[in-house]
């Protein structure tokens, strides 16, 4: 049987980045040199050059993942000043529930958030299921993200200059049965793994535990019952993609924002993953534990690792010009982004300035031996202002701005 259901969710590396905010621009373009500034380079004159002698210091796939990390981070850490700790009123056994499994559950955010508000994508749920970084959520909390945030539960308070983010990279997706695997690229310490639970210990009727971010509600509790469990259930998001797993069919409170988050029994065993509400109908179901061990699994055997590749990216159109001072620019042309490389009088990498289609501008300075920059900047078309430090290409840990 199959049924329209609606997504309850929503992405991500190397080097060290810290993302800081800041209600200024740390470098804006009137403090830049004026040979560097971005409307200067919009002025020059630029040759055509092929794709083999362009000396761009980042691609595409580069720019972007910074580009949606901070975008997603911006999103996610506004959230942060509205959680609070949930008020369990459902008895001892919810209580005891929450307090060991929340520290495993994380909040996913992507790029993809529109007009800064949550909608059914670009925020998810996700679990933690080992202590070396690796995060199970939903394929559809991810897909079609090539980098995010993910934020850990607060430890103490709601002050967001407390909280930090970090990137991750998807390792492994299957699109059918709806499950992704995403890992830090340096894991903090002390992450707490949740237990994975067992398909022949599940009884109908059994009460059982979830813990989500429904509609931006951060670390939020729910309660219900396992009603039934569902052997090659087929369903289809409002997206079109269409979806083959064994379920648990659930009678629990589950919105947007809860996709990716763990189906526990009273113990705090994972006994499935939140997947998708049935429309009209008050069922929610859940991809069942066995499925998700056989696909981690297989994830994590030597010859099924990685992910499939990405939509086939952009070309850009090549371009190379020169200062009047003698420096060497490299200007790339993509449909959403352009891009300047600085190069000295020598060759070698100085600074690299881009503009979005949506007016955006991100900077990056102090080129470092990764083939990325020590300092981003990236300035939002709404004025808001992300600063990052770098030892690599890409985010490992973000973080709010501790200077006022």
């Amino acid at each position: 049987m199959s049924f329209k259901m609606n997504h309850i969710g929503g992405f991500f590396g190397l080097g060290v980045l810290i993302i800081l905010m800041s209600g200024t621009l740390a470098r804006t373009q009137s403090e830049m040199p004026g040979s560097l500034s971005l409307e200067s380079f919009k002025t020059m004159h630029f040759t055509k050059a092929d794709a083999g002698d362009q000396a761009a210091a980042l691609t595409y796939s580069d720019l972007f993942d910074v580009i949606a990390a901070c975008r997603a981070y911006s999103r996610g850490l506004a959230l942060l000043p509205n959680y609070h700790e949930p008020i369990l009123t459902r008895g001892q056994k919810g209580i005891a529930v929450f307090k060991k499994v929340s520290p495993s559950v994380v909040l996913v955010v992507t790029g993809d958030i529109k007009n800064d508000e949550f909608s059914e994508t670009g925020l998810g749920t996700g679990v933690i299921i080992d202590q070396g970084g690796l995060v199970l959520t939903n394929w559809h909390v991810i897909a079609g993200a090539g980098a995010g945030a993910i934020f850990l539960k607060p430890e103490n308070g709601t002050d967001a200059a407390q909280n930090s983010a970090y990137w991750a990279r998807l390792v492994a997706q299957d699109p059918q049965a709806d499950l992704a695997l995403i890992r830090f690229i340096k894991p903090p310490a002390g992450l707490i793994p949740v237990n994975l639970g067992d398909i022949a210990g599940i009884q109908i009727a059994e009460d059982i535990h979830v813990i989500g971010h429904p509609h931006g509600h951060l670390w939020s509790y729910s309660t219900g019952v396992v009603s039934q469990i569902r052997d090659n259930y087929d369903w289809k998001y409002s997206d079109g993609s269409q979806h083959l797993a064994k379920v648990l069919q659930m009678q629990t409170a589950i919105n947007p924002g809860n996709s990716g988050g763990p189906v526990l029994d009273d113990n705090g065993n994972m006994l499935g993953l939140v997947a998708m509400a049935e429309e009209g109908q008050n069922l929610n179901y859940a991809i069942a534990i066995d499925v998700i061990r056989g696909f981690v699994s297989r994830s994590m055997a030597p010859r099924s690792r990685g992910v499939e590749a990405r939509n086939e990216l952009p070309k850009g159109d090549f371009y190379t010009g020169q200062t009047k001072d003698g420096m060497l620019v490299a200007k790339v042309v993509y449909p959403d982004v352009v891009s300047y490389t600085i190069h000295n009088s020598k060759g070698s990498v100085v600074e690299l300035i881009a503009e979005t289609s949506d007016g955006a501008t991100l900077t990056a300075t102090k080129p470092n031996a990764f083939g990325g920059f020590g300092q981003w900047s990236l300035r939002l078309a709404n004025g808001e202002t992300v600063v990052a430090n770098s030892a690599g290409l890409a985010p490992e840990l973000i973080s709010p701005s501790k200077a006022k």
